[in-house]
């Protein structure tokens, strides 16, 4: 999978430092990579620099919360009506000296029944915004679920930068989509369906060079698959009334594939350059074809039969789409709605196989891989020790219908391996 490429701080002021003697402008920003809790209540936590008219930075925090992993209360009197309290909170602790940044805030969540709970889609998404100095700062997010007791977090190192040397450039983009008109609507999660194919970027670009506006300037953009080749390469003019406006990029059109992609801009400005790049995944997608196909057919055979798989795999390019949308057919819990909940959850779970269960390759190959794609998430998970005598246990549970799944890290590595039942 492709991982973003990260800043390195030292690098990169050495670099702006010197062109900035020869009246050149040039950053390149890599993305602040998003976090993921490892424990519930489940969390995603996107970050976004932006930048005002000077220059002046400050740091958005976006938290997707799926529904699925809260603990949901039946609200009174006698409806039907569910809940969900929450206590979220986002800390900047400066890696040298200086304050501590942060917000601290509740949120209750309100559906009006238990299956609006159970989408896979259905996520609560939290925002703010926080003024920070530059300097290097460890964010910490932390969230609680008031009705379980449970509490989860994530960490990361975030560097903001100091841009009162550079006279043009822009923060973080903000993926989304934007229709024909160019009216844009942000995801911040990242993780796109269908709408793929409208998919935008935006950015607020500054300019503290003295003279008029408007003024005009050039982008640069790319899209690239997991591997790092270019889908598809634009340019785009836009003319811009004053500094700190945003900017929107169109670079939809193209049919993307389930899988991670990553979207790159360029400023090209007189003798400036700057470079940001933003990654997303898509999850819903029309049929794969040749390579990728082939590629989904592996971890399909999980919940597939020998027989559908086979009839599959000798099915000739022309008919390769058709009989993808037949598979799944017959799985779609609601056929008389254009989306297809079991296609939806069996992308879910290969994308959380592969984010939890990397050990020595893909996650999804793994024993706890295929139990998860098959099965979903366990009902009870317990955990029991290594001993001098036996290695660490880690014990899934299901219920309706009963299952039980015994791994072993016999190496000490994170690396389980499913000893019970021997024939799954």
């Amino acid at each position: 999978m492709l991982r973003a490429r990260r800043w390195d701080p030292i690098r990169a002021l050495f670099l702006s430092g010197w062109l900035a003697t020869l009246g050149v402008s040039a950053g390149w920003a890599a993305e602040i990579p998003a976090i993921r809790a490892e424990q519930p209540p489940d969390f995603t936590a996107d970050f976004a620099l932006s930048l005002d008219g000077e220059g002046h930075p400050a740091m958005g925090i976006s938290i997707a919360i799926p529904y699925q992993g809260l603990q949901w209360v039946k609200l009174p009197p006698g409806g039907e009506r569910y809940g969900a309290d929450l206590e979220l909170s986002v800390a900047f602790d400066p890696r040298r000296s200086g304050p501590l940044y942060g917000a601290i805030w509740q949120r209750q969540l309100v559906v009006a029944g238990f299956e609006a709970t159970r989408g896979s889609r259905a996520v609560a998404l939290e925002r703010r915004t926080l003024d920070l100095p530059p300097g290097r700062y460890q964010v910490t997010v932390r969230i609680r679920d008031l009705d379980a007791g449970t509490e989860s977090k994530a960490d990361e190192t975030v560097m903001v930068p100091d841009y009162s040397r550079v006279p043009v450039g822009f923060g973080d983009l903000e993926l989304g989509v934007a229709d024909s008109l160019v009216a844009f609507r942000p995801i911040p999660a990242r993780i796109f369906g269908a709408e793929v194919r409208d998919l935008a970027a935006r950015a607020a670009l500054f300019d503290r060079r003295p003279g008029g506006w408007p003024r005009n300037y050039d982008f640069r953009y790319r899209l690239l698959d997991e591997s790092g080749a270019a889908l598809k390469e634009g340019k785009l003019q836009a003319t811009v009334k004053r500094s700190a406006e945003p900017v929107v990029i169109r670079a939809g059109g193209t049919d993307l594939f389930l899988g991670h992609y990553v979207m790159e801009v360029e400023l090209v400005e007189g003798r400036s350059r700057w470079r940001v790049e933003r990654s997303f995944d898509v999850e819903e997608s029309g049929p794969p074809r040749g390579t990728d196909f082939e590629r989904m057919l592996e971890p399909m055979a999980y919940i597939a039969t020998g027989d559908e798989i086979s009839r599959l795999r000798a099915l000739p390019a022309a008919q390769q789409a058709r009989g993808w949308e037949d598979f799944w057919q017959r799985r779609d819990p609601t056929p008389d709605t254009p989306r297809n909940e079991a296609l939806i959850e069996f992308i879910r779970r290969l994308h959380y196989a592969e984010r939890h269960f990397q050990g020595y390759g893909a996650g999804w190959r793994s024993d706890m891989g295929r139990i998860y794609i098959r099965y979903g998430a366990p009902s009870q998970i317990e955990n029991r020790p290594s001993t001098p005598t036996s290695p660490q246990l880690e014990i899934w549970s299901y219920e309706s219908p009963y299952r039980r799944f015994v791994f072993t890290d016999r190496e000490g590595f994170g690396r389980y391996t499913l000893i019970s039942p021997l024939g799954e």
